[in-house]
């Protein structure tokens, strides 16, 4: 009795393990990887208003750096819409959140921006140009 209790033990044992194992991700686990380096590259480095705040909430920069990797990417996105290059059809003065919405997770920050600039030039409206440059990175 006290041997089949052991072998049963062992059996849910084993089969944890594996389980454990098949579902670990290591692409996941480097995608966590590229976005804490991106998180590192944009907290207290880059401004995140018009005041130059470097001082980022923590939240905002996670949704910034989401799935790239490419680190330096959603930051340099971000820093070239917030310079004033960027006309969102109506000026070039950027709510600091519809950035983080264009540059989420880019892999490139220039197509990315180029990419919104020609949809917005061909006149689609500055949301759908976002949510057509998110896809189109994918």
């Amino acid at each position: 009795m006290k041997t089949s209790i052991t072998h049963c033990r062992l059996i849910k044992l084993a089969a944890a393990v594996s389980l454990i194992t098949l579902s670990f991700n290591p692409i996941s686990a480097q995608a966590t990887d590229h976005e804490t380096e991106c998180f590192n590259s944009v907290q207290g480095k880059i401004p995140w208003n018009d005041e130059k705040n470097m001082n980022w909430d923590p939240k905002n920069i996670k949704q910034l750096c989401a799935g790239t990797t490419k680190p330096t990417q959603p930051g340099a996105c971000y820093l070239s819409v917030l310079d004033g290059r960027v006309n969102w059809g109506k000026g070039i003065s950027w709510d600091w959140q519809n950035i983080i919405n264009l540059c989420a997770g880019t892999n490139n920050a220039k197509n990315t921006v180029d990419c919104f600039q020609q949809a917005v030039g061909k006149g689609l409206d500055w949301r759908d140009a976002i949510l057509f440059c998110q896809r189109a990175e994918k």
